[in-house]
């Protein structure tokens, strides 16, 4: 019997009023996972204290190198993908950070790290490639 799999993100007033909550592909269902463990810090999740990755622990670090930074990350993402997704399997994590300049006012600029996530892996019940990507902005400095 195949599996259901729920639509990120959860409805609580459909499945209070005992309707069918929208179900979505196995892919879907690792792609919304993967973006839970990507934005997730650690602690963040009551109960499942391991949830998450160190990302957070370094979006406002400027001592270390950015090569140094994409390794760190690259690591705890991988040690969470591998840890917390079990549906997938030969995993390779890819992070990238890049810092851009953003004008909020004519007045105001802001630097932020932005950060592009590549995870790949293959899943374990159909043996299919899968390829998740990702990218927003951390760690804001302002200077006018």
């Amino acid at each position: 019997m195949p599996m259901k799999y729920y639509s990120l993100p959860l409805d609580p007033e459909c499945l209070m009023q005992k309707k069918e909550h929208p179900g979505c592909t196995l892919k879907q269902s690792v792609a919304g996972h993967l973006h839970l463990i990507v934005t997730t810090a650690f602690g963040e999740m009551q109960g499942e204290h391991e949830f998450g990755n160190a990302i957070w622990e370094h979006d406002f670090d400027n001592l270390a190198t950015r090569s140094k930074q994409q390794e760190l990350m690259k690591e705890s993402l991988t040690k969470a993908v591998r840890q917390h997704e079990k549906r997938l399997d030969a995993v390779k994590v890819e992070v990238t950070v890049k810092q851009e300049e953003m004008v909020a006012l004519a007045v105001t600029s802001r630097i932020k790290k932005r950060l592009d996530i590549l995870i790949m892996g293959r899943l374990t019940a159909t043996s299919e490639n899968i390829v998740f990507r990702d990218s927003f902005f951390v760690g804001p400095l302002s200077y006018s």
